[in-house]
């Protein structure tokens, strides 16, 4: 154990000695930082070492960084220090990386040290570092479903890598059928990635098939070209898909919209994808996973997760809304005709995205009461009175203050 604290150490001797060549540091305090690292290394090589022990060491190791940068910036500014890059501008990251990652291999399932790590890793830039982490956080916790969506998440939102993400959802699927919060989360991201593509053909103000097939070629180009001068690019974790525009307006907006996809041309009349076809594929995939035939409470269980999946078109008001809305609807029409919370979906559907001051409301509200009356004419019994209790109760928040109209309507519907 002492050869390896020793070894430790001692790699830590150029840094040290650079940081007091800078001024950065006193002689005393090299000595300190020297104590204090000596006593962390023997903690976590012991064998009574604890997951604490490398947190703690680590958050010396980061206080000791927030320290050296105020310092570096406090005597830069005076031109009291040498600002020429050198060995301890960029040993203190690595070595919290270091601490952390030695951590993670001696206790592997601890999840508080995998998510201090990533956390690290992320706000200092270390792309390559998030990739290896993710990498080995998904083959020792492949059941983990808050790390495969952690790390779909960061690829679609962070490096706007939409395929990358797609393959990580489509693999923790495998591995993790019956989870609703992937079959839900990867529902989201597919609908997601349809707006912002949509957002994406606007900015560029493409219209045609043709215009939007030039626009993909001619990015591929810039980026090729862009890659022979600069064989590093992928090394900063940038998306082979992701190419900066001539024009510096349209730059920031669309590097925050995903990479155009030869599979999404067309528009939503033309080309189901653009509709929210794939997203639906994936809801219908995810049922026969999540609701197994000899489940108790099967039929709640699905109206459940089916409002869960409405609430999600919901957020999507510029994707054609009734269209997504109208397949769910079939499909329980189709399978539970005869539920009441399918007859409350469909009565509610009109009114489901519109506010009390929008123009259309007034339509979509008789649209709404008008469907409710035909139910409630086919219906009998406790049945009835649970159709009208559950209606009034969805019509109530649309009451402001003292409302009669919306108050007349809701006794009208009671009665």
């Amino acid at each position: 154990m002492a050869e390896k604290v020793r070894y430790y150490l001692e790699q830590a001797v150029p840094e040290l000695e650079d940081l007091q060549k800078k001024g950065l540091f006193e002689k005393h305090e090299i000595t300190m930082i020297m104590r204090r690292r000596t006593d962390f290394e023997h903690r976590i090589q012991g064998r009574g070492s604890t997951t604490r022990d490398f947190i703690k060491y680590s958050e010396f190791e980061r206080n000791l960084e927030k320290l050296r940068k105020k310092r570096y910036t406090r005597l830069g500014k005076a031109g009291l220090v040498d600002t020429k890059p050198s060995i301890s501008d960029w040993a203190g990251v690595r070595r919290i990386l270091f601490v952390y990652q030695r951590g993670t291999y001696k206790y592997p399932k601890n999840l508080e040290l995998w998510a201090q790590y990533l956390d690290f890793a992320k706000k200092n830039g270390a792309i390559k570092v998030v990739y290896k982490i993710y990498s080995r956080l998904l083959q020792l916790q492949p059941r983990n479903v808050d790390a495969w969506l952690s790390s779909a998440k960061y690829e679609f939102e962070i490096n706007n890598n939409a395929k990358g993400s797609r393959v990580l959802f489509q693999r923790a699927l495998r591995l993790n059928p019956e989870s609703s919060e992937l079959w839900l989360n990867y529902f989201q991201f597919e609908l997601t990635y349809v707006s912002k593509l949509l957002t994406r053909r606007k900015v560029l103000g493409l219209l045609t098939e043709g215009q939007q097939r030039e626009q993909m070629e001619k990015e591929v180009k810039e980026y090729h070209d862009k890659l022979n001068q600069d064989n590093a690019l992928n090394g900063d974790g940038q998306d082979d898909n992701e190419i900066a525009l001539p024009t510096e307006e349209l730059r920031d907006e669309l590097n925050t919209l995903p990479e155009a996809d030869m599979n999404m041309l067309g528009n939503p009349e033309t080309n189901p994808a653009l509709k929210g076809d794939v997203a639906l594929a994936i809801f219908d995939a995810s049922l026969p996973e999540l609701i197994k035939p000899k489940l108790f409470k099967r039929v709640e269980k699905l109206f459940v997760l089916i409002n869960r999946f409405l609430d999600i078109i919901d957020k999507f008001d510029d994707l054609n809304q009734d269209y997504l809305y109208l397949h769910v609807l079939s499909m329980l029409q189709s399978e539970y005709p005869h539920e009441l919370n399918t007859a409350l979906i469909d009565i509610t559907l009109p009114i489901r995205t519109v506010s009390r001051n929008e123009p259309d409301f007034a339509a979509n509200l008789q649209l709404s009461v008008n469907k409710f009356m035909a139910y409630k004419l086919k219906t009998e019994g406790l049945e009835k009175s649970e159709l009208v209790k559950a209606y009034v109760n969805y019509l109530e928040k649309f009451v402001e203050g003292d409302d009669g109209l919306m108050r007349a309507i809701i006794k009208k519907c009671r009665d």
